[in-house]
């Protein structure tokens, strides 16, 4: 899987529109608009490449977008969904408390949600034991292993 970082997202763009977009040159798996910025995780490289190199400073919604590979590939990780994150938590505490467990590659806050990326699945099995239901600021957090949860959530239509 290939993440895209997209910048100069206008407002009024929705999840669904933006996906529509990326779908022109292949499978999307998925899609989180943050403020005027979005990441946009494509299943294969060479698709990836294809709409990075077509939507690269093209207009959207009267904005220009700045499409671009994210800062890290991930690969060869597990995945794990963090549902119920409060307000008031940070990715440094997500982080830490998975890292109880093993290296975390990544960890993104999205809304009230997060994803944690780990290098071994055995330690985010244990992590996913572990964390599930631990109160996190104010919250008991949700932790599982993370499957394309967009449509659960709303944010995009059920896979077919």
């Amino acid at each position: 899987m290939v993440k895209i970082f997209v910048g100069g997202v206008s407002p009024s763009v929705t999840v669904d529109e933006l996906k529509k977009l990326f779908e022109q040159y292949g499978q999307v798996n998925e899609c989180d608009i943050l403020k005027n910025f979005a990441f946009v995780h494509m299943e294969k490289e060479d698709e990836a490449h294809k709409a990075i190199s077509k939507l690269h400073k093209q207009e959207f919604y009267g904005a220009n977008l700045t499409v671009e590979y994210a800062t890290s590939k991930i690969r060869n990780t597990t995945k794990i969904y963090v549902g119920n994150v409060s307000s008031k938590a940070t990715t440094a505490q997500i982080k830490e408390l998975f890292e109880k467990f093993g290296k975390v590659v990544e960890c993104d806050i999205v809304k009230n949600y997060a994803f944690v990326h780990m290098a071994k699945e055995r330690e985010a099995m244990d992590a996913i034991l572990n964390l599930n239901d631990m109160p996190l600021e104010d919250q008991k957090i949700f932790v599982t292993l993370s499957k394309n949860l967009g449509f659960l959530l709303g944010m995009l239509p059920p896979p077919i």
